[in-house]
């Protein structure tokens, strides 16, 4: 019986092959993906770069702040007054010394400026005012004044302003502000007017005319006041005033 068995399982496996088979090529599960080394060190190369960099603007910043509050305070304008004076308290002792009163620098020189007050001469012939400026607040300063005019030295841009007070009388009045130029022959050119007619026929009034502005002058230039009717101005050194000064 047994044998008889055997031989017909044999059978059987001969018609019917084995269903699971090994495959002998197939592979396993992949190895987990590795990053290089190289690359993370030149990461890391890289955020040492940057903490360097900032590191260096910080002691930089650091060394100007040192350097700028270090520094050896200037002296006042008293103590250069003082020294210029001669006084011996003042006098350096040394070089080394002069360097902290004295400025790296020197300063340039004042500004021309200049500012006129009336005279109680109100007019000349031809309607020129007349100015003074040896009384305070009038004042003189790398300018010249001649012929009721004020001459400038140095060639810039100017504010030239002028002030008067006048009678309104029921009469026609002008206000110029005149320049004088060796481009056109020193002749006078009108560089500002102001003109009005007013007239209250019950009581002489009191009024204003100003004239400012800022104007290109060279050196020998010349600028003066006129008005066309002296009767109507008031002798008057505060209502009147006429002045420049560079910008």
């Amino acid at each position: 019986m047994s044998d008889r068995g055997d031989r017909a399982d044999k059978d059987v496996m001969k018609h019917c092959p084995q269903v699971f088979v090994v495959d002998t090529q197939a592979q396993g599960p992949l190895p987990p993906r590795q990053v290089p080394v190289r690359l993370e060190v030149q990461r890391l190369s890289l955020i040492y770069l940057l903490l360097a960099v900032a590191l260096l603007g910080i002691f930089i910043e650091a060394g100007f702040i040192y350097h700028l509050y270090s520094r050896p305070v200037v002296s006042t304008d008293i103590q250069k007054i003082e020294y210029r004076k001669g006084d011996k308290n003042s006098v350096p002792s040394s070089s080394h010394d002069l360097n902290y009163i004295l400025p790296g620098k020197m300063p340039n020189a004042e500004k021309p400026a200049a500012f006129l007050q009336g005279s109680s001469h109100v007019t000349g012939g031809n309607g020129v005012l007349h100015w003074r400026f040896d009384s305070f607040p009038g004042f003189l300063r790398s300018l010249d004044f001649k012929n009721n005019s004020l001459y400038f030295q140095k060639e810039g841009y100017y504010y030239i302003f002028s002030k008067i007070s006048h009678l309104e009388n029921c009469s026609f009045f002008k206000h110029q502000l005149m320049h004088c130029s060796e481009r056109y022959n020193y002749l006078p050119i009108e560089l500002m007017q102001n003109s009005r007619y007013l007239c209250n026929s019950q009581k002489t009034q009191l009024g204003n005319s100003y004239l400012g502005g800022v104007f290109h002058l060279n050196k020998g230039d010349s600028v003066f006041v006129q008005v066309n009717n002296s009767s109507q101005e008031p002798i008057s050194s505060n209502g009147n005033y006429f002045g420049a000064f560079m910008i």
